[in-house]
């Protein structure tokens, strides 16, 4: 009994002392803040920036197309990757099809600054009205994949005059419609914490596990997500990398953007609704296997927008065992299969 009692507390011990090191050094990290802005180095990747009124860095990239009277489409990111994936992902696309092409990276990721607490409705107004002013861009298109879709959908919301198309890939609902219409909410929506909850001291340990999830073990431990998303990713190693060098690139200026926007309030309460959209030009495209992002939200989101009066919804859910990716790679990134081509078609 003595013995048992020993071991326990020991356990109990080594397993404080663990719990008091992530703590400590989480609380480093959060407090440290972002690595400082290189611009020169966001040159080297070609990529540009803006400053906002608020003085963020906001770094985006353009492609395809550079005749000022292309049509423009922005491709939003999702959680991990940043803005030079989906700039990889559509050139080809927008260069065939004589697009513009722009993509930015959310607050926190590669090297934008970070925004702890805000809130997605102000995405728009913030971030993307700066860009397009400095792009001299009047009316564009917006895509977005998994955490770029809310991104988008605001975009959408916020410019219902100037926003001419809108791409849903893996898309999902914040919290409130998600409840309020019985629709299955996407991974991590009952479980992840506020950023309320992430500025308490004793969730230090939480910018510890992830600095130690997406630096410290990138991009193995956040390929796996994308290797669990579909049962065939791992026979595109391409695909792969692809993420990979995106995870890697996102992170250039450490952990802390991952962790303020991993927070609830941040990715599910968006502050609109985006049933409120009235871009009449909408592609929602959803794997049947997608077990990120529940492909029924896809197909809730498609009902909804095309019960709207005049509005076209361009509508696939393919199955062919890429899940969550499944629509950034073989048909889908060539010109005529992409989603810039079925918004192009939309618009017609």
């Amino acid at each position: 009994m003595l013995l048992a009692a020993q071991i326990v507390g020991t356990i109990v011990a080594v397993a404080g002392g663990f719990y008091a090191l992530a703590v400590g050094y989480g609380l480093y990290l959060r407090n440290k803040g972002q690595k400082p802005f290189d611009a020169a180095a966001l040159a080297a990747d070609g990529g540009k920036y803006i400053k906002t009124d608020d003085g963020r860095v906001v770094e985006y990239f353009t492609y395809g197309s550079t005749d000022p009277d292309a049509k423009t489409v922005v491709n939003m990111h999702g959680s991990g990757p940043e803005a030079r994936e989906q700039a990889t992902l559509h050139a080809p696309a927008c260069e065939g099809l004589g697009v513009r092409g722009i993509s930015i990276s959310l607050p926190g990721f590669a090297y934008s600054d970070i925004q702890p607490g805000r809130q997605v409705r102000d995405w728009p107004r913030d971030d993307l009205a700066p860009v397009l002013a400095k792009e001299g861009v009047d009316r564009f298109m917006i895509t977005g994949h998994s955490q770029g879709n809310p991104h988008a959908m605001a975009a959408a919301w916020y410019f219902p005059d100037r926003c001419e198309g809108l791409g849903l890939y893996a898309p999902f609902l914040p919290i409130d419609v998600s409840k309020e219409e019985g629709v299955k909410g996407a991974i991590g929506i009952e479980s992840l914490p506020t950023t309320e909850t992430l500025r308490k001291w004793y969730m230090g340990w939480y910018f510890a596990v992830m600095h130690l999830s997406v630096v410290t073990l990138a991009p193995w431990l956040p390929l796996r997500a994308i290797v669990r998303a579909g049962r065939r990713v791992r026979e595109d190693p391409a695909l792969v990398r692809h993420f990979g060098d995106s995870f890697v690139r996102g992170t250039v200026r450490g952990s802390i953007g991952n962790a303020w926007e991993s927070a609830l309030d941040v990715c599910y309460e968006w502050g609109f609704d985006p049933r409120l959209i009235e871009t009449r030009n909408v592609v929602v495209w959803h794997a049947a296997d997608d077990t990120v992002c529940p492909a029924e939200i896809g197909r809730w989101l498609a009902a909804m927008l095309q019960a709207k009066e005049g509005v076209k919804v361009n509508f696939r859910d393919d199955d062919v065992g890429f899940g969550h990716v499944t629509y950034s790679r073989g048909e889908f990134a060539e010109p005529e299969g992409s989603m810039v081509k079925a918004l192009l078609d939309g618009r017609a």
